[in-house]
Order: C-alpha cells, then structure tokens, then sequence
C-alpha cells in the first residue's frame, strides 16, 4: 500500500519543481486526478488482483481522472495562479518555496493517498475471482456519480460563460436540486469504489 504513496509523493516533488520554475503552484490542481490514477495504476502493476476487476476499477479511475484533470487545466490555463497560492506566496515570502512544498505538493498527495485507500482493496484483491454484486453496486454508484459530476461541472461552465449571469446564483439544471451537484457526484462516485472494495476480503 505504501508503494503508492511514494508514487505520488514522486510525482508531486517533480511537479513542485516545475511550479518553482513556472512560478505556479496551480498545476497541483490539474493533477489531483492524475495522481490518484497514478496511485491506482501503481497497485495495478504491483498486486496480482482478479483480472475483471482491476481493469473494470483503474478504468473507472482513469476516466474519472482524464475528465478531472481536463476540466480543471482548462479552466485554469491562462489565468494565472489561484487566489490561495498567491496569498501563501506573500504570506511566506522568501521560505515560500519549502512552504508550499509542505502545505500544496505533500499535503495533496498524502490526501490523494487516503483518498485512494479503497482503490488498494479493489484493484489488489485476488478474491472474489469473478464480479459480483457488489461490484455492480458500486459500477452504479460509480457511474451516477461521475455523469452528476461531469454534467454539474459543464451546466456551470456555460452559466458562467454568459455575462447576463454575472453577480447571480446558478438554480437551474442540476443546480437546483443540490448547490453542488458536481461535488455531490465526486462524493458518489468514491463511495462507489468503497462499494467494491467493501465487497473484497480486505
């Protein structure tokens, strides 16, 4: 399980030393998805778990991930760096590059890590050796969470985008049922890969 902590923790060293170079500690929330795909495809490679499920979950990670990482960096690019770093950056000055090493790049991928944990069961465990309910519970739930998210994600886009809504509080779509449905299907869609690690010895 450790294996994948160090993973990420690699990875997100070499992207804080981009973002020294770039002057950017933004980058670290274009990669949030890519590293826990990262962290799940390290268990993939390194643990011998039933062949239909591990596919079926780093699957699921992946597309979750590659939707994440795009909607995010697309937002981003071109507006410079987030409004949080740029405070940290005036508040730590000169130790500001140790700094967010500790509280940007490590703190996100150990809680990338946590955030994963249920992934080492599903993709690790070689038992049940076929699917079962369990799975199809939590592919569900996997499911509806990922498209409430994407479609919560894309109906902002597109209010925001036009200038007649500036200064108003989007309620239409999914965002009237929820305040946010994209966040609501994050959570949905991890409680899916709970679901079928839950339904694995570990």
């Amino acid at each position: 399980m450790l294996i994948g902590l160090a993973a990420v923790v690699a990875l997100f060293t070499i992207l804080w030393l981009v973002s020294l170079a770039i002057d950017n500690a933004s980058i670290v929330d274009t990669w949030w998805g890519p590293g826990i795909f990262l962290i799940g495809l390290t268990y993939f490679l390194s643990t011998n778990g039933a062949d239909l499920r591990r596919v079926l979950v780093l699957t699921f990670v992946g597309l979750w991930a590659l939707r994440l990482a795009l909607h995010i960096g697309g937002r981003n690019i071109g507006h410079g760096e987030d409004f949080r770093y740029v405070a940290w950056r005036t508040q730590y000055a000169a130790s500001w590059w140790w700094a967010s090493y500790l509280r940007v790049f490590v703190l996100q991928s150990v809680v990338a890590w946590i955030v994963a944990l249920p992934l080492y069961f599903a993709i690790g465990s070689a038992e049940p050796d076929h699917l079962t309910a369990w799975d199809a519970a939590g592919a569900a739930l996997f499911t509806i969470g990922f498209w409430f998210e994407a479609i919560g994600d894309e109906q902002l886009r597109r209010f925001k985008a036009n200038p007649a809504n500036a200064g108003t509080v989007m309620n239409t779509g999914l965002w009237r049922y929820t305040r946010h449905p994209n966040y609501f299907g994050e959570a949905v869609l991890w409680w899916g890969f709970a679901v079928i690690a839950t339904g694995t010895p570990g």
